[in-house]
């Protein structure tokens, strides 16, 4: 018994040392974490660098420290996204003070879902242009340039490129991966019922290769995006607008001297020599190591944000991500969202509410419980849309009740329709003796089962219900845009459109980004200048993340060949509607 007891309480002892030990390590790491987000000391004569690889986002957000997890597994590079208002408050700022002396421009633009998009681009560089009046100078210098990154960089003052780096301006595309034939070879049949000709999320799985419609539509908002991409660097680099669309067509991809003798970049040089003229410019010493670049994030911790001390408040939402069923704070969580709008209703001191989409839709439900919000809102305080790269099908639904609607040229936007998609694996069990059985207690009790073809009496049930979500989409749409009814569903049918003819069709009120849409809330409150901007959408700390993960099971390590279908799984569990009936854009329509 002695000895039962010795050990017992050695273990208890050892259980208590261990947790104390952990307890200290984990305030080490949040003291040392606390001390890192203070950001560094703003020095006297700075460059501000914006790296256009760190991804741009709408909501403000960080990494999990799942993601730090898994991310280190994988071996990836994690980088934290910067939001759309730092990047754009900094570049403001930076103009107005004497202690920054320029900004760098650098980084490759990266493929981060409706992170960096073109509308988001466009309002960066939109923001630059107004840097340039200050008289400060735009040094932008990459080995290669694509066209996301050239965007923005074509408006720099002084526009370098590596002597052996590569010009990729070859237009945009958009690759669509058809499944039809696989899913025939592995015995996986897709019943589908959807409602417009232009609504083509379902072609994948039926088709091996776009429909007519499908490929009409991609040409025209394609081409819309790219006619406001060129016209930006004719106007930035004084090029001939016709010559830029004859080195795209018969050149494709430029070599350092070529873009240098077309006028599309100042110089082919090396960065060392960039590295020199950063160092003249900062006031560094020969010889020493260039100090005085700060980021964007570490520039906005540095600076003092302007205090209106107005008790009259926009309040900014932010619908960024997948609309699903429920509560969810990383994707655009129907509820969520809800609760987000109607905390802004019943605040007196929210004055206007501006809601920036982000969102190719999802969920028709989740979509409805946050429209019936905006309208409840918009019967007592101006609600203004400011749509960012992707504002279409169910981001359109949760637009439409808005008092004004606010978009880029080269926002993606419409796609006014509805589709249900209903999998059938039964060919692929019985190809491997596998058969299911069923009991039933009316003839339709299994309708949506996946083990089966569906009946046409039961698609014909299914068709009903896309047909009436479909039906009430228009209504909502006409009666919140007031549209004719004829003209808009000549104008619906599932098709996407580009900003700047969703401007001119009436589905968008006037061009421009999210600055625009906050001074239209104000002009509609009567605010003038006295009010303050509120977010209730708040960025977690690091600190933050790793009080949260003491809960969560850390990821296991997964190889690079399971990548496409951990996220394939995720963008799967995102489709969660209680009906299955999705109000969606087609695909990730992010055009690179």
């Amino acid at each position: 018994m002695k000895a039962f007891l010795r050990n017992f309480f050695a273990t208890v002892l050892g259980l208590f040392v261990f947790s104390f030990l952990m307890v200290c390590i984990f305030v080490f790491l949040i003291g040392v974490v606390t001390l890192f987000e203070k950001g560094p000391p703003m020095p006297k004569k700075a460059v501000l660098a914006l790296d256009l690889s760190i991804p741009i986002s709408d909501k403000p957000t960080g990494i999990s420290f799942q993601d730090v997890l898994q991310g280190g597994a994988l071996g990836d590079e994690m980088k934290e996204a910067v939001p759309l208002r730092t990047v754009l408050e900094s570049i403001e700022s930076a103009s107005n003070d004497d202690r920054i002396v320029g900004i760098y421009l650098t980084g490759q633009v990266p493929n981060a879902g409706y992170q960096s998009g073109w509308a988001a681009l466009k309002e960066v560089r939109e923001s630059l242009v107004r840097f340039k009046e200050s008289g400060k100078p735009i040094i932008a210098f990459e080995s290669v340039y694509d066209e996301a990154n050239y965007f923005v960089a074509s408006l720099a003052d002084r526009l370098y490129m590596n002597p052996f780096g590569t010009f990729e301006f070859n237009g945009l595309a958009t690759q669509i991966i058809f499944f039809k034939k696989a899913f025939d070879k592995y015995g996986i049949d897709v019943q589908v019922t959807r409602v417009g000709k232009y609504k083509s999320a379902v072609e994948p799985y039926i088709l091996e290769k776009m429909s007519e419609e499908n490929r009409e539509q991609i040409e025209k908002y394609l081409n819309d995006i790219a006619d406001v991409y060129l016209e930006a660097i004719a106007l930035s680099r004084n090029v001939d607008l016709k010559r830029l669309h004859v080195l795209m067509s018969d050149d494709g991809y430029l070599g350092a001297e070529t873009g240098v003798r077309e006028g599309l970049l100042d110089k082919s040089i090396y960065y060392d020599d960039v590295l020199s003229e950063l160092k003249e410019l900062t006031g560094s010493k020969p010889g020493e190591e260039l100090k005085n670049v700060i980021s964007v994030a570490s520039y906005q911790k540095a600076i003092t944000p302007e205090k209106h001390g107005s008790t009259n408040q926009i309040a900014i939402i932010y619908a960024e991500g997948e609309i699903v069923e429920g509560p969810n704070e990383n994707e655009v969580g129907g509820d969520t969202l809800a609760k987000l709008l109607r905390k802004a209703r019943n605040d007196e001191n929210v004055k206007a509410v501006v809601l920036r989409v982000n969102s190719p839709g999802g969920s028709a439900t989740a979509s409805e419980v946050i429209q019936r919000e905006t309208r409840l809102l918009k019967q007592q305080k101006p609600l203004v849309v400011s749509m960012g790269t992707v504002a279409a099908s169910g981001g359109y639904w949760i637009s439409a009740y808005a008092d004004e609607i606010i978009a880029w040229p080269n926002t993606i936007t419409g796609s006014i329709g509805v589709w249900g998609m209903l999998p059938n694996v039964e060919r692929l069990l019985n190809d491997f003796g596998i058969n299911v059985d069923v009991v039933r207690t009316a003839e339709k009790a299994d309708m949506i089962s996946i083990f089966r073809n569906k009946t046409k009496e039961e698609l014909a049930v299914i068709q009903r219900l896309v047909d009436f979500i479909y039906d009430e989409f228009l209504t909502k749409v006409c009666e919140g845009r007031k549209l004719d009814r004829e003209v808009l569903e000549e104008i619906a049918q599932g098709r996407v459109w580009s900003g700047v003819e969703a401007h001119r069709l009436g589905l968008v009120d006037r061009l421009g980004g999210l600055y625009d849409a906050i001074d239209a809330a104000a002009m509609r409150a009567g605010l003038g200048e006295d009010y303050s901007l509120v977010q209730y959408q708040k960025k977690r700390g690091v600190a933050e993340e790793i009080m949260k993960a003491l809960g969560i099971t850390p990821p296991s390590p997964i190889g690079d060949g399971f990548r496409g279908l951990e996220e394939l799984k995720k963008k799967i569990a995102l489709l969660n509607d209680p009906k299955g009936v999705y109000a969606r854009l087609p695909y990730d329509l992010v055009p690179r």
